[in-house]
């Protein structure tokens, strides 16, 4: 209940006793509305902001899913990171200019770019920047016409629990963990040539499958047969951080990724 008061009073709305969801005697879910806003808080720590009929950005700014560049992104989560600081509460808000491509199999289609808004609140040491990058982060979903519809907030930290500290292996150490093929994913491919080796980050997977928050080493590699109109797919590959002295069941060639 006190972040969606917290929520209201940052976003300037007046409201009354929210909507509750329950299951059993648990609260799930805290619904307000006022204005054409609607403000969503969940148990799991997201909130959401809908703007009823989609709230407007000034003209300078060019807000969509498929065609904006990485230059108009910028400027659009500078003013948005700006407009929304009370909400975020970001000390040094940080842009995410991501998005993926969509190759479609219709004959004479062309690949389209699904653009992401995303920031997350750098202003920590490198661990907790990983974590907010991972777990606690803001992101901005435009509609058909450039207007805002969405804000999520993510926090999925809310209801975890710290079971320790445990020392990490360096990325040489977890390339030759891919190597001899201890990773997860769900990419139909085994990893046989290391030369397709594009690309590696430190990560935490943050599915919520997830049972256990363990740090990764994300390897991007490039999928044999699976380039269409001069693109190149990757296919990620996730090996624990962690020590293998850490680890109960470390995993073997191909164990399936969420």
């Amino acid at each position: 209940m006190d972040r969606l008061e917290e929520a209201a009073e940052a976003l300037g709305m007046e409201i009354d006793s929210p909507e509750t969801v329950q299951e059993g005697s648990a609260v799930v879910q805290l619904t307000a509305s006022a204005e054409g806003t609607t403000i969503v808080v969940e148990a799991d720590g997201t909130m959401e902001v809908w703007f009823e009929g989609g709230l407007a950005l000034p003209e300078e700014y060019h807000f969509t899913d498929c065609d904006t560049t990485d230059t108009e992104a910028a400027q659009v989560l500078n003013y948005l990171a700006q407009r929304y600081s009370a909400l975020l509460e970001f000390d040094q808000p940080e842009q995410v200019l991501s998005g993926m491509w969509n190759l479609s199999d219709e004959e004479g289609s062309t690949p389209s770019y699904w653009r992401e808004y995303i920031l997350y609140d750098a202003a920590g040491d490198d661990l907790e920047d990983i974590l907010n990058y991972t777990y606690r982060f803001a992101q901005f979903y435009p509609d058909e016409e450039g207007k805002l519809s969405l804000l999520r907030i993510w926090d999925g930290l809310a209801c975890a629990e710290n079971i320790g500290e445990y020392p990490i292996i360096t990325v040489d150490e977890a390339f030759q963990q891919l190597e001899q093929g201890h990773y997860i994913t769900s990419v139909p491919y085994e990893v046989t040539d290391m030369e397709r080796v594009g690309k590696v980050e430190l990560v935490y997977r943050n599915a919520r499958t997830e049972e256990t928050f363990l740090p990764y080493y994300r390897f991007y590699v490039a999928l044999p047969e699976e380039q269409k109109d001069g693109l190149t797919t990757f296919g990620a590959y996730y090996v624990p951080a962690v020590q293998e002295a850490y680890i109960a069941n470390m995993p073997a060639q191909k164990d399936n990724a969420g």
